[in-house]
């Protein structure tokens, strides 16, 4: 009867420490909207401006100890370019962002999965751009229309739209 008790008991103390380190590991969730401006040079052969705006929601995951461990985000994204006195409007798109850490805190890879850019250009065509980035290969890089793997869309035509 006691070692009954004994491991009721400990079973019953295992499951509170159990409850009470899930509840310190429970992911945050984060709404946001951000909106952006930037020149872009790297994709015609003259400056572009990208205003556009970001919404949706990051998730910060931790371990144990509290230290951050990855951040997933959801997010819509519109945007609009500007250069030689003509536009484009991008389309909603959705995609997904990861960013993995190792223990000490340092980023070991952030990539973005899914529409990387939806336009419908002046002639009734769609630029559309899909795939995966891997935003460790581009250092210092800000906007990246063309995926690392996937589908990149018509950058002649896009860049025609936007030429003088």
């Amino acid at each position: 009867m006691l070692r009954r008790l004994t491991a009721v008991f400990l079973l019953a103390v295992g499951a509170v420490i159990f409850a009470l380190s899930a509840v310190a590991d429970r992911p945050t969730v984060i709404p946001f909207e951000v909106t952006f401006s930037i020149v872009v040079t790297d994709v015609c052969a003259f400056p572009i401006n990208v205003d556009g705006t970001i919404s949706g929601t990051e998730t910060d995951y931790v371990d144990e100890s509290g230290a951050l461990t990855r951040i997933s985000v959801n997010e819509v994204e519109q945007d609009t370019y500007t250069a030689n006195g003509r536009t484009l409007v991008g389309t909603p798109f959705t995609f997904n962002e990861q960013v993995l850490f190792d223990s000490s805190g340092n980023v070991t890879h952030h990539y973005a999965s899914g529409l990387i850019e939806k336009i419908t250009l002046p002639d009734g065509s769609l630029f559309i751009s899909a795939g995966r980035l891997d935003f460790t290969q581009h250092p210092g890089v800000r906007f990246i229309l063309s995926p690392d793997m996937g589908h990149t869309g018509d950058l002649a035509a896009f860049c025609a739209a936007l030429s003088p």
